[in-house]
């Protein structure tokens, strides 16, 4: 709790917490009030009345302007934040919850199975992640066993892509909470506690637990940006949450297109636009991305702040301030009962 409290009082945690916050409620109320609605416009006309195919600037349609399909940008980057956050908060969570059980089970437990699943963890980071995401979800989805003469439903699409993105990264999750496990138990006070005889169980719930915890909380932040990035990378491959649907855009090419509208799928969908006359429209969802991992940074820096603060102040505790230091803080003498005669 005196953790949280640190937290709230400071100015940049709270800034992150409430952009991302702030933009997943406002994404989810327009859901839940407004149905997803996207505003499209209908088609525009030059001065001598010859007709203007979309996409439009901002300058044309306030504020983002509109998509090739005419569809209001602004709307569209409304109604995949809660998509976007929703989903790398899931895949982040199925990333570390189960990591944290399997790193406690190989700590105290498999120990002998630790060194096999690091060498597996450790092969892992010589392989470029986004090519093992591609590879296993392009296999899934499309070219390998649900590829049939019907496309996969939203549902199974969002289920695959949040399986594939959260199990490729439990084992090195895993290695690493028990390593952070490792270290705690190393100290000289769990040491004293076996010694008096702690069950495994005490040791875990009363010593490590409140160590562990709060590097938990970095972990998961890191893996939260880091699933954001992961994320940006499968869109710009084609890779969208809940699947593609083809379309045929102003230049009469099959483009893909995101059934989900999150934003590392538009910003897949209008990738190819950055070499065209409407740059643009490529650069609204790196922005939005770019500020949404700015934030998950700052609140990241904030923690990391907090912690180390956190750290000197129990350092101070245990040992003492120096004695220089600490004859200018203590009483002086004073006689019980000076005025005692």
């Amino acid at each position: 709790m005196r953790l949280v409290k640190r937290l709230l009082k400071n100015k940049l945690f709270l800034t992150g917490f409430s952009m991302i916050a702030g933009c997943f409620l406002v994404s989810l109320f327009y859901f839940i009030f407004f149905n997803d609605q996207i505003p499209s416009t209908s088609l525009l006309f030059s001065e001598n009345r010859k007709p203007l195919p979309p996409p439009y600037s901002g300058s044309v349609y306030p504020p983002f302007g509109t998509d090739e399909f005419g569809r209001d940008i602004a709307f569209v980057m409304l109604v995949g934040a809660k998509y976007t956050i929703g989903a790398a908060l899931l895949i982040t969570m199925l990333r570390v919850v189960p990591a944290v059980f399997i790193g406690l089970f190989l700590q105290f437990f498999l120990k002998e199975l630790k060194r096999p699943l690091k060498s597996i963890a450790d092969s892992i980071n010589y392989f470029p992640t986004t090519l093992l995401a591609f590879l296993l979800l392009n296999w899934a989805t499309r070219e390998g066993v649900f590829m049939q003469d019907a496309v996969p439903s939203f549902g199974v699409q969002v289920l695959l892509y949040i399986a594939v993105l959260s199990l490729i990264f439990i084992p090195l999750n895993s290695v690493l909470v028990a390593n952070e496990v490792e270290l705690i138990y190393r100290k000289e006070f769990i040491e004293c506690s076996r010694t008096l005889g702690a069950g495994t169980w005490r040791i875990i719930f009363k010593h490590i637990r409140p160590f562990l915890i709060p590097q938990l909380f970095v972990i998961f932040i890191r893996e939260f940006i880091q699933t954001l990035i992961l994320m940006s990378h499968l869109g710009i491959l084609g890779i969208f949450i809940g699947g593609t649907v083809f379309k045929k855009n102003l230049f009469d090419r099959g483009t893909a297109s995101s059934r989900s509208g999150e934003w590392a799928g538009t910003l897949g969908m209008w990738w190819d636009y950055l070499w065209t006359s409407y740059p643009w429209m490529a650069f609204i969802p790196i922005i939005f991305l770019t500020l949404l991992i700015l934030a998950a940074k700052a609140m990241l820096d904030s923690l990391e702040t907090v912690l180390s603060s956190e750290e000197q102040v129990t350092q101070v505790k245990d040992e003492g301030i120096p004695e220089s230091a600490r004859a200018g803080t203590l009483m002086p003498f004073r006689l019980l009962y000076p005025n005692k005669e």
